[in-house]
């Protein structure tokens, strides 16, 4: 936390002591002016697992669940391997109403998907790229002088490429799954059988539940549960887990970044 802390205050002295001021104030009880001053800094467009999950932590001790579930779904977008994040989400579906267990209708694919995205795709992908390099080098040298110790070497080089390309493809195909997930932070709102309000109601969708967006009319966005049930619901019901301008960053790293929650202070 102190080297994170350092950093913030190194880039930006204010929002440090705002972060600090904000901790302060939920230690203390103060949890709306804690929660306010850390959605101030998002607005400063500062992008930080810890800041995501301090916000999550806030917004369940106010009772918003939806919200809550939305800031632990984008900390974990963050930062895959995010234990506390995890654990917290996990904790708060276990009291939503809308109780799904897994995401059922999934194939193997998307869960082997699941598995791969904690895992550091960017550092894979550079490994993909020497290990590549190397087994051409190695098949250039084995064909020039058959020497079999390059021809073992070819082999572990063309085995640590597959392994890297299946954790790249991963970690990319994770972002685009992310990409269309969408939590409901309505109290409850009803799933149509079309985008209009008058579209006859198939079932209700309750604050808290993470859906993914298959479709989008003016208005209107169709939905698909972890069960596999689809509806169309109102756009203001629901909020990204990426929003469009961390949609057009390659990644987290770029971003500013925000110190960590003090612990057992959620």
């Amino acid at each position: 936390m102190i080297a994170l802390f350092a950093l913030l205050l190194a880039a930006d002295a204010p929002a440090a002591q705002l972060f600090a001021d904000a901790n302060a104030a939920y230690l203390s009880g103060d949890v709306p002016r804690a929660v306010s001053a850390w959605e101030a800094l998002v607005s400063e467009g500062i992008a930080s697992a810890e800041l995501e999950t301090n916000l999550g932590a806030g917004y369940l001790r106010q009772g918003k669940r939806g919200l809550a579930a939305l800031h632990f779904e984008r900390a974990l977008f963050l930062e895959p391997a995010d234990d506390d994040a995890r654990a917290d989400l996990e904790a708060l579906r276990r009291g939503n109403v809308d109780r799904l267990e897994g995401d059922r209708d999934e194939g193997g694919a998307e869960s082997l998907v699941r598995l791969l995205r904690p895992l550091p795709g960017t550092a894979a992908a550079v490994v993909l790229l020497m290990a590549w390099t190397a087994a051409w080098g190695l098949l250039a040298i084995r064909l020039a002088r058959g020497s079999r110790w390059a021809s073992n070497a070819c082999a572990g080089c063309v085995a640590v490429v597959c392994l890297a390309a299946l954790v790249t493809w991963g970690a990319a195909a994770g972002r685009g799954i992310a990409m269309e997930r969408a939590v409901v932070v309505a109290q409850s709102v009803p799933a149509r059988e079309g985008p209009a309000e008058k579209s006859a109601s198939r079932f209700e969708i309750h604050e808290g539940t993470t859906v993914r967006v298959e479709d989008e009319e003016p208005g209107f966005r169709r939905v698909k549960l972890a069960n596999g049930l689809t509806g169309w619901v109102p756009a203001s019901s629901l909020e990204l887990v990426v929003p469009p301008h961390w949609a057009e960053r390659a990644g987290a790293g770029g971003s500013r970044r925000a110190a960590a929650l003090p612990p057992g202070a959620h």
